[in-house]
């Protein structure tokens, strides 16, 4: 089994915050997370479906490649900041494009989760393919959505690898609102983030705001929380499938033992996801918001949505590049 506890500190990105509501998020601070925070929020952020009978493996796929990002082209200073590495300054304008956009998605996971208390997002791309959900030719969306405590949270993520200009911040602000309402109701928080590095050499920093006007065209997104959560854990479902199985402590977990990544979910919520699968997806949430609280009650190293995911990067991403960090 492979567990890895870290001997260095998380990652800590410090973040500003604009336009939210009062005592909504701090207009300033830091988040701090580990690399296995950092992984899991590539998985649940990418685009491709969990649907086996319509798309195979792809979510999985897409995973890995999204997750192999991390030990490539980030690493942590002494002062545990997040920065790039030396391989990722020398790829071409597309291709730091690429690895800019899947940080900054995760990190809109990340911020999402620890500020806002969303416990399952995931990309609206993934839940739309998956559930039939048609948006129109050309109109521009939100990426991702979820949910949390005070209800639906809509995010729209950016990750650049300069400044943040103006004409960024304008597109976030059009595409953050394009959704109206879930289940009839107005989402909670729309907001838009943009994981950006202002130096070449330097750390990474993040921009979150919530400007209250709509956009254009602004639609309800058809949604119901079963099917939400069937979309959220399908691909979970399907790396178990791919990767090398095991069971311990409670757990289902697959091992990616080559890229050094370990995946998990208890058994019980297992065997709920795969009836839901088969048919049985009435109930579907109300039965996973049960089995989480006994979970997260009992097993200690597990996210919010009853997920362990786990690496052993540590050394890829400690790393010094060029004798550009100091310890």
């Amino acid at each position: 089994m492979l567990i890895v506890r870290n001997t260095r500190p998380d990652f800590r990105v410090s973040f500003r915050a604009s336009a939210f509501g009062n005592g909504v998020v701090p207009n300033q601070d830091r988040l701090q997370f580990s690399e296995n925070d950092l992984a899991h929020a590539l998985f649940v952020t990418g685009r491709a479906p969990g649907d086996e009978l319509v798309y195979g493996k792809s979510s999985v796929y897409e995973w890995l490649h999204r997750a192999s990002l991390i030990p490539a082209y980030v690493r942590r200073t002494d002062r545990a900041e997040l920065v790039r590495s030396d391989l990722s300054l020398t790829l071409d304008r597309s291709e730091s494009a690429a690895v800019s956009y899947a940080l900054g998605q995760a990190m809109t996971a990340i911020f999402c989760r620890t500020q806002l208390g969303v416990s399952h997002l995931l990309h609206i791309d993934r839940y739309s393919a998956q559930h039939d959900v048609l948006f129109g030719v050309g109109r521009r969306r939100a990426d991702l959505f979820g949910v949390s405590p005070r209800g639906w949270v809509v995010a729209e993520a950016k990750g650049r690898s300069g400044h943040v200009r103006p004409e960024t911040r304008r597109a976030l602000e059009d595409q953050k609102r394009s959704i109206v309402a879930i289940e009839g109701k107005r989402p909670w928080v729309a907001l838009g983030c943009v994981a950006h590095f202002p130096q070449r050499v330097g750390p990474m920093h993040l921009e979150a705001f919530d400007p209250e006007d709509d956009a254009d065209e602004a639609i309800a997104l058809d949604v119901t929380r079963d099917r939400f959560m069937l979309a959220y854990y399908a691909p979970f479902l399907r790396a178990l499938e791919v990767g090398v199985s095991r069971q311990d402590d409670n757990f289902q977990s697959a091992d990616f033992a080559g890229l050094g990544i370990r995946i998990g979910l208890s058994i019980p919520l297992v065997a709920r996801l795969r009836r839901a699968e088969s048919g049985a997806l009435a109930g579907l949430s109300t039965d996973v918001e049960g089995l989480l609280a006994e979970v997260l009650s009992l097993q200690g190293g597990v996210l919010p949505d009853g997920s362990l995911v786990e690496t052993d990067w540590q050394e890829s991403i400690d790393r010094w590049d060029s004798g550009r960090f100091e310890g």
